[in-house]
């Protein structure tokens, strides 16, 4: 039996209605859910696209189907994949499971889950997980920035931070170097035009 090609980026592109249909192999699968984890957008909106036609064409049915297909019906939408984390992303409404999503690497010893992105605002919301002696880099703001700190100690602009804190930057302000003694999580909402400064 002849090994299909590895996937290249623009066979993943075209892998959207067929995850939605659940008709792709494990390995294709696989590779479409890391794709989605990276962040296309294009295949987010595609996917989110497909399911909810399918969805409508479910809510569309004027008959109440019998019994057992309405159990069997249901039984095969529940387990309808989904983009990995996302609960729920429709009528302006999205819910995310971070336990479900992959830790991504953004400096040594600190992590992030990207929660949602607002395209037009140019804005992402993370959980960002810092090892006990990281620093974060120096960067300054494009846009506003909020930190709320949900574990741990985060050394900010002189001040120590502790579970519960909350910080709020103004376009233009620098954070300077800030780290942790012994580790943290916090929950951010960051403009994607910061600028690192180191």
């Amino acid at each position: 039996m002849r090994e299909k090609p590895a996937l290249s980026g623009t066979g993943l592109h075209e892998l959207a209605s067929s995850y939605a249909l659940d008709a792709l192999d494990q390995a294709e699968k696989t590779a479409f859910e890391e794709h989605l984890r990276e962040g296309c957008e294009a295949c987010e909106a595609e996917l989110r696209s497909f399911q909810m036609v399918a969805s409508e064409l479910a809510e569309s049915v004027a008959q109440e189907p019998p019994s057992s297909l309405r159990q069997r019906l249901l039984g095969k939408i529940a387990s309808t994949p989904r983009i990995p984390g996302i609960i729920l992303d429709k009528g302006g409404v999205l819910v995310a499971r971070p336990d479900e999503m992959s830790w991504m690497p953004l400096a040594p010893g600190i992590e992030f889950k990207l929660l949602s992105r607002e395209s037009e605002r140019h804005y992402n919301t993370s959980l960002v997980k810092m090892d006990a002696g990281a620093h974060y880099p120096p960067h300054r703001h494009g846009d506003v920035e909020e930190l709320f700190l949900l574990s741990g100690d985060l050394h900010l602009a002189g001040d120590v931070m502790r579970a519960g804190d909350y910080c709020r930057a103004e376009a233009g302000t620098v954070h300077d170097d800030s780290y942790t003694e012994l580790g943290c999580l916090f929950l951010v909402r960051a403009s994607r035009n910061n600028q690192m400064l180191a």
